[in-house]
This record gives C-alpha cells, sequence and structure tokens, in this order.
C-alpha cells in the first residue's frame, strides 16, 4: 500500500513543480492553410517547459524569459512549425496538415485528445460517418465489422431490440459482458433490463432495447473503442470488458452551419423458416383438426373441393362472417404456408429525419440537433419511434478558464413482439401451425351446441372453433395484433467540464454528468392468451428508473523535464453513484374482457402481486497518469488506480504500464520511401469487474414468497412476516481481476498511404463471480462467490490501404481481422454454470470456452464412433454433455471506399469462420412435421428397417428420409422424428440440432453523390447536397437454413448460439439526402 500512495504522490510532486523566469511578450494568431483559425495549438519556448495555448480563435500570447529566442508551434495532425523570435513582438503562424498523423488523433479515457504513435495499447477509431450512413436505426448495429476484436450481434430484427457488444472476447461468466461507454468524459449506461412481463430474461418475452441505442448517430463525432487493460486501467473494476469512447459534435467559431438529413428504409425479413405444404395436420398419415403435428395425410391425395363439416352443433363465427364447422373429412387441397406469413409479415420501414445547427463567436460556440425517428417492424404492429434532443456548449470566459456544457434528451415508443420459448410467442405459434389452416380469422365468437355464445374467442389450429379458452399456442395474429408489449423511455443526459488554466503548464478539470432514465413497461395479454397464467388475462406494468452520478476533479501539468525528456502527469480523483428502482406490477384473472392496457381489469386483490427492487453501487477512484516521452521516439506511459467500491469492502489497486518505442526515428530509418512509420508497442494492466451489490450479508425477504434476489433487493409487499433468503451473503467478496498483456507493432508504408496494425494479447481473468450449491446442512441453496478462473488470447490485425489517390479518384481498401481463444480454466465447487435454462443450454464448462452448449448427446466408443442400437440407430448417452461451441474459430471485415469526384461507392464483408450454432427451431419443427427437411416422399430401392424396428419393402413410397450412421442405411421417418430424433426434452438426441454456423454477408453497400457548385451556393445558398442509396444485410451466406445465425434466443447475454423461435432478423434498403448549408 505505501508504494501505491508513493507511486500516486509522485504525480502530485511533479504537477506541484514548476520553474520562473523573465518575461517579455509574443503575441499572434495561427490558423490552418485555408485560414481557419486553430485552437488549442502548443506553443512552447524552444528548451524550457513554457507555453502556451491557442484560443478559439486562434490567438495566443506568450510570455518569453530573457536569452530566449524559438518558439515552437505543435498540434496533433499538424506538421510543427519553429519561428526565431528576434525582435518580433507578432508572430502569426500558418499551420499544414501532416499526412502521416491523419488519423491519429485519439481520446484517452479521460476524454483527452492524445497522438496515438506515442501510446503502447490498442486502440480502434471508427469512423462515426461510417456509422451514420450504415443504414442502420441505432448505434451500436453500425459498428458491425468496423474494428478488429469487437463483436456485436444483433438479437434479432425488431425495431429497437438490443445488441450484444464483446470486446476480445468473454470476461465474465455471470457479470455484463458489456463494455464501459464513455461519452464526452463521462460514463453512461448501456444495461439491458428484464423483469416482470418479459419473463425475467430474454429466453421468453420481448427484445429489450440496449441503452446506448437512446442515443443519435448523427450526433456522434468520433467512436474510439480501447481493448486492452492498460489502456482502460483508469476506470478499474468497470473497464474489464473494454471501453468505448464516444465524443460528440461541437460548434466552430463563424457563420452558423445549418445541416438537415432525411432518411428512409424498406426492410424486410432477410431468411424464411423453410416449411413442408404436402402434408396435412394429424398423425400416422391420418388428418385431425386438433392435432399438435402435421404428420397427417398427403394433401394432393384429398379428393378436392369443400371440406365436408357437422353445421347442426357448435361453431365459430369469426369477425368478417365467415363460419367455422367441425370437420367431417378433409377434402380441400389449399395450403396456407405463403399466405400465413404474409398475414403476419409486411415490409418495414424506417423514416429518420435530422436538423442541426451550429456555429458560435470567438467566445462561445454552439451545436444544437432535432432528430425524429419512426420505425415500424416487419412484423405487424411491432413499432419503435425515437426523438433526440441535443445541445452543446463552449464557453471560453478569458484565455485561462472555458467551460463546456453538454444536454441531451431522448424520448422513445416501441411495440415489441412476443417471441422464443414462449407459447404466446410469435414463431411458435406460425411455425408450428398445420400447413393447410388459415390464420387469417384469428378471432370471433365461439357457439356451443346450445347456441350460447362466447365472444373474443381465439382460433388457433389446435383450436379451430375456439371451443376451449386456452388456444394451447397463439395464433400469431393474436401475438401480433391482440397482445400488448410497450414501453416509454424518458433520457436526460447532462454534463459539464470547467477548465482551468492558470498558467502556461497547468490545467485544473472540473468534470460531472448526470445521466437518468425511467422505463415504463406495459404487457397486456387478453383473455384467450395462450398459457395457464395468461388464459384468464394478465397484465403487467414495469417501471424501471436508473440513474449515475459522475464526478471528476483532474490536474493536468506538462513539464519538460531536460532538454530531450517530457512529462504529462494526471492526477484525479472520481465519484461516481449509480442507481436503479424498480417496479413491477401484475394483475391476473381479469373480471372484464377488454383489451385496453388498464389496472381496472379486475376486483380482487388476491390475484395481484407487486414487487420492489432498489440496487445502487457508489465508488470512489483516486487515479494518476504519468506520460514520459524520450527524445520523440520512446514513449512510457503508467497510470494507477485506487478504488473503493460499495458492493466490495476494502480497496483494490488497478495498475497499467504500456511503451512504444518509434524506431523509424533512429538514423537511417527517417524519410524512408517505403517504411514510413513504425512502432513497437507493449502493455501490461489490471482491470476488474464489481460483484453485484448487496451480496454482503444474508437477507431477509416476505414470507410466502420465492427468492427473486438476483441483482437487486426484492421485498415483496404482501404476506405476512419474513424469512431468511436461500441464498447466504458473503463478507469476503472481491472484485473479479483481468490481467492482460499484449505486444504489437504499427506501420505504415509508403508515405502513410498504407497502414497495418497488429497485436497479440493474453488476459486471465480470477476470482470469477457464480452461484455455488452449498450443502443442505447449511440451510442455504447457494452461496454467491469467487470461485473461476479464464483465460483469452488471440491475433487482431487492421489494415487501411490509399490503392489510389489523385485529385479526381480515389480507392481505399480496410480489413481487419481477428480470433480469439477462450478457456475456463477452474470452477470450484461445481461441474458448471448455466447461463441459460433450456433443453440445450449455454454453459461454462471447465477446460472449455464460455458458452459451450450443453444437452443430451449421442453415446460415441473412444473413437467417436456412434454406437448404434440393434436397428442401426445412435442411442442417447446416459449423461448430457458438451454438444458444441458457437465461440468461432475466426472474425474478419473486408471493405473498400471509392470516390470519383462528387461519386462515392462504399462496400463492407463480414465474415465469421467454424463455432455451432443450435439449431433448436429446426429441430422442433421436424418434431412437429412442419419443416421442409421432414416434407420429403421417396420410393424405397431397398428393404430399410426405421427406429421401431419395422421393415419397410422396397418399392414402397413413404414421407422419410436415409441416413448411414456406420452400419448401413436406416429410414429416417415419423417414428424417428417424433422419438429421440427431434424435439425437446431430455430423452431426444440435442446433439443433432447443432450445425455449423460460419457465414459471410454483405453487411453494407452504399453509393452516394454529393453535388457542390457555385451556382448551388450563390443561388440557393447551399454548401452541398448528397444523395445516397445504402444497402444492409443485403446478402447472407450460410449453411443455417431459415434464421441469421448472428441472433440469440436470450439476447444480450453471455449465452449465445442458441435459437429458439426467435423473431427473424432483417435486410434493408435506405434512401437519403443530406443538406448543408
Amino acid at each position: 500500500m505505501r508504494t501505491i500512495f508513493t507511486f500516486i504522490a509522485v504525480g502530485w510532486f511533479l504537477i506541484s513543480s514548476s520553474a520562473w523566469a523573465q518575461e517579455t511578450s509574443v503575441q499572434g494568431t495561427i490558423t490552418d492553410e485555408s485560414g481557419s483559425p486553430l485552437p488549442g495549438v502548443n506553443v512552447i519556448i524552444q528548451g524550457t517547459n513554457v507555453g502556451t495555448t491557442s484560443t478559439i480563435e486562434g490567438t495566443y500570447r506568450i510570455t518569453v524569459p530573457e536569452g530566449s529566442d524559438v518558439l515552437i508551434y505543435s498540434y496533433i495532425g499538424y506538421n510543427s512549425v519553429t519561428e526565431e523570435i528576434g525582435n518580433r513582438s507578432r508572430i502569426d503562424v500558418t499551420m499544414s496538415e501532416d499526412i502521416a498523423q491523419l488519423g491519429e488523433v485519439v481520446v484517452s479515457a479521460l476524454g483527452f485528445k492524445q497522438d496515438k504513435d506515442q501510446l503502447g495499447s490498442t486502440s480502434s477509431v471508427v469512423d462515426a460517418e461510417s456509422v451514420t450512413r450504415s443504414g442502420e436505426s441505432g448505434l451500436i448495429n453500425g459498428l458491425s465489422g468496423k474494428a478488429a476484436s469487437v463483436r456485436i450481434a444483433r438479437s434479432n430484427g425488431d425495431p429497437g431490440a438490443g445488441s450484444t457488444i464483446q470486446i476480445r472476447g468473454p470476461n465474465t461468466i455471470t457479470g455484463s459482458s458489456d463494455p464501459l461507454i464513455i461519452v464526452d468524459g463521462v460514463p453512461i449506461s448501456n444495461s439491458t433490463v428484464y423483469g416482470g412481463g418479459n419473463g425475467g430474461n430474454e429466453s421468453a418475452g420481448v427484445s429489450q432495447q440496449s441503452r446506448l441505442n437512446d442515443l443519435n448517430p448523427n450526433d456522434i463525432e468520433s467512436i474510439q473503442v480501447l481493448k486492452g487493460a492498460s489502456a482502460a486501467s483508469l476506470w478499474g473494476s468497470r473497464a474489464a470488458n473494454g471501453v468505448i469512447v464516444i465524443t460528440t459534435k461541437q460548434g466552430s467559431a463563424g457563420k452558423p452551419k445549418i445541416t438537415y438529413s432525411t432518411s428512409y428504409s424498406i426492410d424486410q425479413i432477410n431468411t424464411r423458416h423453410p416449411l413442408q405444404n404436402t402434408y396435412g395436420q394429424g398423425s400416422n398419415g391420418e388428418y385431425s383438426p386438433t392435432d399438435r403435428s402435421s404428420w397427417g395425410d398427403k394433401i394432393a391425395d384429398r379428393p378436392g373441393g369443400a371440406d365436408e363439416v357437422d353445421q347442426s352443433g357448435e361453431y365459430f363465427a369469426a369477425r368478417d362472417g365467415t363460419v367455422y364447422h367441425p370437420i367431417i373429412n378433409k377434402n380441400s387441397r389449399e395450403t396456407y404456408v405463403d399466405s400465413n406469413f404474409d398475414e403476419v409479415f409486411q415490409n418495414g420501414y424506417f423514416f429518420q429525419n435530422d436538423l442541426s445547427i451550429s456555429g458560435g463567436t470567438e467566445k462561445s460556440t454552439f451545436f444544437f440537433s432535432l432528430g425524429r425517428l419512426d420505425q415500424d417492424g416487419i412484423i405487424r404492429n411491432s413499432y419503435y419511434d425515437r426523438t433526440n434532443i441535443r445541445l452543446n456548449n463552449q464557453t471560453y470566459f478569458s484565455d485561462w478558464l472555458n467551460m463546456s456544457a453538454r444536454a441531451s434528451y431522448t424520448s422513445s415508443n416501441a411495440n415489441r413482439i412476443q417471441q422464443n420459448s414462449n407459447v404466446a410467442g410469435l414463431y411458435l405459434g406460425l411455425l408450428r401451425n398445420a400447413p393447410d389452416f388459415d390464420v387469417s380469422d384469428y378471432i370471433g365468437t365461439y357457439y356451443d351446441e346450445n347456441g350460447t355464445a362466447s365472444f373474443n374467442r381465439h382460433r388457433s389450429y389446435r383450436r379451430p372453433l375456439g371451443s376451449n379458452s386456452n388456444p394451447t399456442y397463439n395464433n400469431p395474429l393474436w401475438t401480433a395484433l391482440e397482445q400488448q408489449s410497450t414501453t416509454h423511455v424518458d433520457r436526460f443526459i447532462v454534463n459539464s467540464d470547467l477548465n482551468i488554466e492558470p498558467n502556461d503548464w497547468l490545467t485544473f478539470t472540473l468534470r460531472g454528468g448526470v445521466d437518468t432514465y425511467t422505463d415504463r413497461r406495459v404487457y397486456l395479454f387478453p383473455i384467450g392468451t395462450a398459457g395457464s397464467d395468461r388464459v384468464n388475462g394478465l397484465f403487467n406494468e414495469d417501471v424501471i428508473t436508473e440513474s449515475e452520478f459522475n464526478f471528476d476533479a483532474i490536474t493536468r501539468g506538462t513539464f519538460d523535464l531536460t532538454s530531450g525528456i517530457d512529462l504529462t502527469a494526471t492526477v484525479g480523483w472520481n465519484y461516481n453513484d449509480r442507481q436503479r428502482r424498480a417496479n413491477f406490477a401484475q394483475l391476473s384473472n381479469f373480471q372484464a374482457d377488454v383489451k385496453l392496457p388498464t389496472t381496472d381489469l379486475n376486483s380482487s386483490n388476491e390475484v395481484s402481486s407487486i414487487e420492489n427492487q432498489k440496487r445502487f453501487i457508489r465508488s470512489n477512484r483516486l487515479y494518476t497518469v504519468l506520460n514520459f516521452g524520450f527524445f520523440d521516439q520512446v514513449f512510457f506511459n503508467a497510470s494507477g488506480t485506487l478504488e473503493a467500491a460499495s458492493s466490495v469492502k476494502g480497496e483494490f489497486f488497478y495498475p497499467s504500464f504500456d511503451v512504444a518505442w518509434q524506431f523509424t526515428e533512429l538514423d537511417g530509418l527517417q524519410n524512408n520511401e517505403i517504411l514510413s512509420f513504425g512502432k513497437l508497442r507493449a502493455s501490461w494492466g489490471q482491470v476488474g469487474v464489481q460483484p453485484l451489490p448487496h451480496r454482503f450479508q444474508t437477507l431477509a425477504e416476505g414470507g410466502f414468497t420465492y427468492s427473486t434476489y438476483d441483482d437487486g433487493l426484492s421485498i415483496s409487499q404482501f404476506g405476512g412476516g419474513f424469512r431468511v433468503d436461500d441464498d447466504k451473503g458473503n463478507n469476503g467478496l472481491t472484485p473479479e481481476i483481468k490481467t492482460e498483456w499484449e505486444l504489437g507493432t504499427d506501420l505504415r508504408f509508403f508515405g502513410s498511404r498504407l497502414g497495418l496494425a497488429m497485436t497479440y494479447y493474453q488476459n486471465r481473468i480470477e476470482d470469477l463471480l457464480f452461484q455455488v450449491a452449498t450443502t443442505p446442512s447449511s440451510g442455504f441453496l447457494s452461496e454467491y462467490t469467487n470461485a473461476g478462473s479464464m483465460e483469452n488470447r488471440g491475433f487482431e490485425a487492421e489494415l487501411d490501404y490509399d490503392v489510389v489517390q489523385t485529385d479526381d479518384f480515389n480507392l481505399n481498401v480496410y480489413a481487419n481481422f481477428n480470433n480469439n481463444e477462450n478457456e475456463v480454466t477452474s470452477l470450484q465447487g461445481t461441474e458448471s454454470v448455466d447461463l441459460t435454462t433450456q433443453s440445450i443450454s449455454s454453459r461454462a464448462v471447465e477446460s472449455y470456452p464460455l458458452g459451450v452448449l450443453w444437452g443430451t448427446r449421442a453415446l460415441r466408443d473412444d473413437n467417436g464412433n456412434f454406437i448404434l442400437d440393434d436397428n442401426g440407430f445412435p442411442s442417447i448417452a446416459p449423461t448430457q454433455g458438451v454438444i458444441g461451441d458457437p465461440n468461432p474459430d475466426w472474425r474478419g471485415g473486408l471493405g473498400f471506399r471509392a470516390s470519383y469526384k462528387g461519386v462515392r461507392l462504399n462496400v463492407l464483408f463480414e465474415h465469421s469462420q467454424g463455432g455451432d450454432f443450435a439449431e433448436r427451431t429446426r429441430f422442433i419443427l421436424q418434431n412437429f412435421g412442419t419443416h421442409a427437411d421432414v416434407g420429403n416422399e421417396i420410393t424405397l430401392t431397398q428393404d430399410l428397417v426405421n427406429v421401431a424396428g419395422d421393415v419397410i419393402p422396397a418399392g414402397t413410397s413413404v414421407r422419410a428420409n436415409i441416413r448411414d450412421y456406420g452400419a448401413g442405411p436406416v429410414l429416417l421417418d415419423e417414428a424417428w422424428y417424433t422419438g429421440r430424433g427431434a424435439g425437446f426434452g431430455d430423452g431426444v438426441m440435442n446433439e443433432f440440432a447443432v450445425s455449423d454456423a460460419t457465414w459471410t454477408r454483405l453487411r453494407e453497400v452504399s453509393l452516394g453523390y454529393t453535388l457542390t457548385s457555385n451556382w448551388l451556393q450563390n443561388t440557393v445558398k447551399l454548401s452541398s447536397v448528397e444523395f445516397a442509396v445504402t444497402g444492409r444485410n443485403l446478402v447472407l451466406w450460410t449453411d443455417i437454413l431459415g434464421i441469421d445465425p448472428e441472433v440469440n434466443q436470450f439476447g444480450v447475454s453471455n449465452g449465445f448460439g442458441i435459437d429458439y423461435f426467435t423473431n427473424p432478423s432483417t435486410r434493408s434498403v435506405l434512401f437519403s439526402i443530406n443538406i448543408t448549408y
């Protein structure tokens, strides 16, 4: 501990040191080659640490000690200028751009600009304009394929659906995998909160939104991804998953600049599950109007014409007057596979309009924006809208005092469609639906044999007359049009910087920020919805409020220690307070059959429940950063963070260091025509993951309730008395600690036209946190504890090549590559940790990568061959185990940008090689007989046996497939697919649902034309008009049929690679116009 405080004290001491000399005065103005003023230029007296920076209007004034005669002007991205003072009292300077440095200005974890060439840690800069041009309505998905080691996975194609962001593989088992998001130097929330009517997780319910998508992409100036622990360690226990640093736009002095853009997107389902329309509802080759399966008669063999019905008794009258009677004989040959899809799906669209105004004076600048997004999803009645307002201001009160203030407001509304393992979900009801059942008349009146009417009855393929109040599975139109899963979000983000520069080498920064939102959710399941808990009506109202307050006090000093050694020292203190409050209220067993979301639905409190959750985390951090430069060639950076947080006891220290050597500064390598720049770098650092809050003590909860500890304090408002929670408190919790080192190089060739960055990294995460079962004698079921470790190692590369550069034509090729190998190296006290709960689950298993697929598997010998039963079919192993690994072998992106005069073209391909994907939807549909795989009719050329042992003679036409498992061909017919060959539960061969997940996609293609001319400026006062058309996810190449392998049943989760009736993804075409005044 003494060493830690010594390290921090050195930073304070160096900042507090200074030297003074006699003074003369020099002033002037600094501009770029176009004559525009350059603010923030460093003006240093050669050989001293005396200096200043230019103001927003580019002016400067500096006092010069006697005997000094040279000023050095430096600015990141520009060539340095050296001026002899002589007898001059005014020196005006024009600075030219340094082509070798362009694109190398980055933003640190604390929000300060840095020269990337002086850093030994890894980061990727994502062009903000490429995100806005991506064709995505949300910020997160616009990052896909643009940076090495950054995996973006959209939950599904629903409007506003959440997305997973993962940097350099998984870093925690049960904690969030999302990186820390820093906007303008202040952390904000990117949480995805489940609960209440969403079933508590993503396996059932709807896909909730990632909060980062609340931001308007058009407000973003720059995006930087900090990947390594060294770059992120200043944020301590919040930075194990990396950091994404976002800077919003600012105004500039001069006349107002007005920009208006409008975009219209057409969205379609990008892939459909192939369904058979050859065989009808029923089983064993016979039609049955209420059967769950479609193993019935061959539809083409029916006589045709109208069905024979019984008109003497019960019937169903649809809203349009169509009457349905019980079917005696099924004669019709009509099928509805395509028309049923058309009833449910539509062309989605989004319409986005953005207006921004920026400008200001020499003393104050502003940026104002207003954005509106309206989106209708590809599923009927799904929608999302978002309104964004932002105002950024920067004011220079004097040469030594300035302030930046930023405020944004977001309001969004959505209706999302139920999905996944959910009898009230859309795809479950649509895809299991028999091909000869028309879903269009889904609601009406049921009349029994006595003529008694039951109104608003739900008609589904299992209940074709609506005779039972529970339809078993929802008709998909009921899911889309009658149920409601709405959300309304109000979010405010406010932050401000106050910068004080008392002299040329010292800066004090006070920075504060508040991020707060309220998410109001309503789930309405009318009477007649499938499911025992919904059939009599169910209403949920959730109100989730999350807030974060952050404050930093930062001191920075710059020093020339000797003629060739300089230092920038930073010392800061941070206070952070995060709170979440959630109220989940539920009403069931409606007394009134209504479709409006209102609490006036029943009069019995006995069938109501309410739950309140509170969680908070407070932390204090003291940090210091020392940046040394040695002869403009070697740069050493060290940092240390001392942190105390309410979720753990004690203080924890997170150190880091990195070193960068620009070896092209050596004599003989400077000004090389081939190798323009070369840097070797290395870094080491530690970061952490905080435990879930409120886990020190064993808590009490309201009696007669189940434990809902989860990640908050859960207190029931009903029932009498209290009881001890099932989870044992643990006062010995510590953060998960990630230790990472990396080695890499940055190279630029041919006048910096070709850039290549390569990095090898390795990290180890210890003290992983998860629930461990306790002995029964303890009186508890489990304990949350530090009990595991895992490792990541990988290689990543990024390439950028300006192939052609002329006045009229430019061609740029860019690419990125990464492979990450993960291994769970230790799990103490348990065989595995379940990340999901399904027949095929995603788990942490020792000696395997995190998230491996787990389920029933085939029995095999030591050589991996199937052990067959007497009929030649695989047998089920007596124990479950690992059946697949969803982690890809490698991922990469390849793109090019071309421009000719005013025309531009951008194309981006993305590829994921290897990994496994559990096609549970396909597996279930084979069991139900609706998948195209089981719609084949074949004529046997030899006698074959089925799984039941029946011999089917040659020459027989049969609905089946043929497979050889090692003992000769066997027949896969209804007995196989409705037995252990497909379906759900532990009695089926879940291993056979797993397929290779390799995919390649045309992620983006964009064609635009920018019109600029003197006529345009002189006549209509417009600087430019751009027209563009963009395609998003237009083509997908994969062996996975029916679903995009990028989707995830469990949404934003550490478990992935599983599909179970997940709503589909989309492909889009976007038309846009951008006008600048």
